[in-house]
């Protein structure tokens, strides 16, 4: 193991996570787990949808769960009619 990797969070899966459905409108905790090994993060799958699971339903977020795994997005708002 390497001494050098910042442990994860869940103040960190959380800000990934939204950084990563801000940008590209949802995301899984696999593509979590990419995102905080590439900026230097110990993070295993298992760990990241935990956090993830438990981030997503404290806030709120939508959860798609297809029997394989989970996409986690944000509700879309819906315009009133005037």
């Amino acid at each position: 193991m390497n001494a050098s990797l910042k442990q994860i969070t869940p103040s960190i899966v959380c800000l990934s996570a939204t950084s990563l459905i801000l940008a590209e409108g949802a995301t899984s905790s696999l593509i979590v787990k990419q995102y905080l090994r590439n900026r230097g993060y110990l993070a295993y799958q298992s760990e990241i949808s935990k956090w993830l699971l438990t981030v997503a339903l404290q806030q709120g977020w939508a959860i798609n769960d297809n029997g394989m795994f989970k996409v986690y997005y944000f509700h879309t708002l819906q315009t009133l009619p005037q």
